[in-house]
Formats: C-alpha cells, structure tokens, sequence
C-alpha cells in the first residue's frame, strides 16, 4: 500500500504512518494537486492531507478533482476519528482523507489500522 501525503506537517504525518503500520505502508510527499494524478494512475492508493480544519486545504483540492464520493474529513479540530467511521469511510469507497493536525498522533493510527485490515 502507497499513501500520498499533502498539506501541514507533512514530516510529521510521515513520521506516524510509518510508526503506525509498522513499516507496512509506503509514502509519498507531495502537494494536494500533485497527488491527484498519482491517485487517478494508480501510483499511490490513498491521499492524507493536513490542515488546522481538517476539511478545508486539507482535503478541497481533492474534492474538486476527484470528486466528493471519493473524499472525507476524518478529523476535525478537536475530534479524533472513532475507528467504526473510519472504517465505513473505507467501505464506502474514499480514497483521500483529511484531517486536523492537531489530530496526527490520534487519528493516524487508527485510520492506518483500518486501511491495513481494509487490504487484507
């Protein structure tokens, strides 16, 4: 599994996926508008952006070129994403997820545990 990273504290987003799957996931750092094509040609298999929001720049690019069905906010500032919405998220086809950056160290783990048990 690839995942693009977009947005704030990118480093630190990287840092916790990598944390957080053990390794088992692969990043790349880029910008919101350069992992559009990377999802649309199947480099990468998933987009997490960052924002102080979580569903404004973390996540409006991606909604406006890939389209909404595909997009999610799974943090917003103060909340950390419960891993049964994360999950339905998953099912229900999103493919790019933003979240708050104050919400890194809670959310990441949980949407990463999700995405891996996703993929088995």
């Amino acid at each position: 599994m690839k995942i693009a990273i977009g947005g704030m504290k990118k480093n630190e987003m990287e840092a916790a996926i990598k944390k957080a799957s053990d390794g088992k996931i692969e990043t790349v750092i880029t910008t919101d508008i350069g992992a559009v094509p990377m999802l649309k040609k199947g480099e990468v298999d998933y987009y997490i952006g960052g924002c102080e929001s979580g569903g404004g720049a973390a996540i409006s690019i991606l909604i406006g070129m890939i389209g909404y069905s595909k997009c999610c906010t799974v943090a917003k500032n103060g909340h950390v994403a419960k891993k049964e919405e994360v999950e339905k998220f998953i099912s229900d086809g999103k493919i790019a997820f933003g979240l708050a950056v104050d919400s890194i160290d809670g959310t990441i783990p949980v949407l990463v545990e999700a995405l891996l048990e996703h993929q088995k």
